[in-house]
């Protein structure tokens, strides 16, 4: 078992590996691993230099991928712990960022935040404006001067301190889709273990790999997925920006193509996105029969969207068996379980009134639900469903997960109370909800979000799937949750994002979530586009969208057809729009902010 530093140093003896960035203005750069190493030495000195320690912490806001794997690196190699933080959406949104940083920079204690240029003039405004509260004595520096410090040759740069397997690589915060972001405390034992587990265990790679990824590097998936899980294999990547697969979504596959690229990851709304923005012209010469592994997690799977993938880059050479669902989180550095490499989709449709029962029974006629198998969980790894005592609960029942094995964290940073509900007694808590069936796991959606109505269970990603199914809602950006009536009964609620006739739209939610799935929405309120809260990897956050609508805080969409009303919920209805209500009613609300790096996506 080896430290990813010790990585790094025997990795420099492969002179015909190299790894790629693509930055925003279109130029690639290609840096080998012998100058990987040598510029992780590099940028290890100059961080010292600032008189940072072993165990220090190091923050890291840096738009371009080269800039952050190579300071990333470079921290690691002096034993200093880095903080990956997400860039602001645009410099425009400094105040709706400003939350998460000050929280972040007071959590995590860093003493050093490295940026580049264009970010570190509006983050000195922002920490003159704030007195630098939740930061004191912190120090912003540019990423071009960890670049070659004064006196330095990188060949004499050797003293970095010895790194073990059990320090502190880096901390990874949370998204903050149920609570407020969390510093999980990576090792290099983590990352060792979770590496070669997904490169061997679950990819089975050979050098003869290529990675392709435009995920962000602030995320595990990103980071650990494509940054440090393929060193450990001597498998070369490919880094797009992220922004530019966004706006244009034929870039990830064309670089597969042109890259030969073997592996890549995505989350499911990627796939919807590429299936419906890549035109016949973009895709005619592209050849995807070299990808063999193409990876989908960290959000909910939707078996649809996977499907009319593959379907719709058949005739580009892409195999069915390559699809590869997979599960995990932070707090297991990063993954949990993979599905058969060559196995195609595998989905389990389930009877909706026995789930709601806690049972996932094989549907036989009636309204049903389709999962998508994650597979099983990695060697030395132990995953079980357990019920509200914590005893382990038999095959086909719902109920919490839980995982144990070296991959899982050592908690969160400076959080005891938080790491003892969430790691105590040797298992980690996952919070999500599911079920195995013939050993493979199945996801049904949060503990925390699980929505309760007449002691019936349902998972907001059904409700939310199928409201997102109705012509005009836009795709994954539906949140659904439940609150507290006049009556104090429960009542469900969907808030989505509309692409015209918000009323029309509205009642056709309402109408297909109770066809589908029985469900009686207690309102659906349609609102304006891009202001739906999600975090910076996408997730909706659907606490925060139940605070805005109790509090009265939601940007209606437009609806010139409805008259105005008073608004129920005691918001200012400054934006106008309607809400479909069972007594007919409308909600009012005031511009909200648009949250996260790549809100409003879609």
């Amino acid at each position: 078992m080896r430290t990813f530093v010790e990585v790094l140093q025997q990795n420099a003896a492969h002179a015909d590996r190299a790894v790629k960035f693509v930055r925003s203005s279109g130029e690639e750069r290609s840096v080998t691993y012998a100058e990987l190493w040598r510029e992780a030495r590099r940028r290890a000195r100059a961080l010292r230099a600032l008189g940072l320690r072993k165990g220090d912490r190091v923050a890291l806001i840096l738009t371009e991928a080269d800039e952050f794997v190579l300071t990333f690196v470079g921290a690691l190699t002096a034993g200093i712990v880095a903080v990956p933080m997400y860039p602001p959406q645009s410099l425009a949104k400094l105040e709706a960022y400003s939350e998460t940083v000050r929280h972040i920079l007071e959590a995590s204690g860093a003493g050093v935040l490295v940026t580049n240029e264009p970010l570190k003039e509006m983050i000195d405004a922002y920490l003159a404006a704030v007195g630098q509260a939740g930061a004191p004595g912190l120090r912003v520096v540019l990423e071009r001067d960890l670049r070659a410090p004064e006196g330095l040759d990188a060949a004499e740069a050797d003293d970095a301190w010895q790194v073990s397997l059990d320090d502190l690589a880096f901390l990874q915060f949370t998204s903050g889709s149920t609570s407020r972001p969390k510093g999980v405390m990576v090792t290099h034992r983590n990352l060792s273990v979770n590496s070669h587990a997904i490169m061997f265990d679950g990819l089975r790679s050979t050098p003869e790999d290529r990675g392709v990824s435009w995920l962000p590097l602030y995320h595990d998936m990103g980071l650990i997925g494509f940054v440090v899980a393929p060193l450990y294999a001597l498998v070369p990547v490919m880094f797009l920006p992220t922004t530019a697969f966004i706006r244009r979504p034929s870039l990830w596959l064309d670089a597969i193509h042109r890259f030969r690229g073997t592996i890549t990851f995505a989350p499911n709304f990627a796939f919807a996105l590429a299936t419906r923005a890549v035109t016949e012209t973009q895709a005619a010469g592209w050849d995807l029969s070299c990808l063999r592994a193409l990876g989908c997690g960290a959000e909910p799977i939707q078996a649809d969207v996977l499907r009319a993938f593959l379907d719709r880059f058949g005739k580009q050479g892409l195999r069915p068996e390559s699809i590869l669902p997979s599960y995990g989180m932070a707090e297991a550095t990063l993954a949990i379980s993979f599905s058969d490499l060559e196995a195609p989709l595998t989905t389990d449709r389930v009877d909706v009134k026995a789930m709601q029962a806690g049972k996932a029974r094989p549907a036989n006629g009636g309204a049903s639900l389709e999962l998508v198998s994650c597979g099983r969980p990695l060697p030395c790894h132990e995953l079980i469903i357990a019920g509200p005592d914590g005893a382990k609960l038999g095959e086909r029942e719902v109920g919490e997960i839980w995982v144990r094995g070296p991959s899982i964290a050592a908690g969160y940073f400076n959080e005891p109370e938080q790491t003892e509900a969430t790691f105590g007694g040797g298992w980690l808590r996952t919070g999500d909800l599911g079920y195995t069936a013939g050993g493979e796991v199945y996801i049904c959606g949060r503990s925390k979000d699980l929505i309760i109505l007449g002691g019936k269970n349902y998972y907001p990603q059904d409700i939310e799937r199928v409201a997102a199914s109705v012509e005009g809602v836009r795709d994954g950006h539906c949140a659904a949750f439940s609150c507290l009536g006049a009556s104090g009964a429960e009542r469900a609620v969907v808030v989505a994002e509309v692409k015209r006739s918000a009323s029309s739209v509205a009642q056709a939610v309402l109408q297909a979530v109770r066809a589908e799935l029985g469900v009686q929405l207690s309102e659906v309120v349609a609102i304006k586009r891009g202001t739906l809260a999600k975090t910076s990897s996408g997730k909706v956050r659907r606490r925060e969208m139940k605070r805005r609508f109790e509090a009265g805080e939601l940007e209606l969409a437009t609806d010139a057809d409805q008259a105005e009303a008073p608004p129920p919920h005691g918001g200012a209805d400054r934006a106008g729009g309607a809400a479909v209500r069972n007594d007919g009613g409308r909600a009012g609300g005031i511009p909200a902010r648009v949250e996260g790096a790549i809100d409003g996506i879609q």
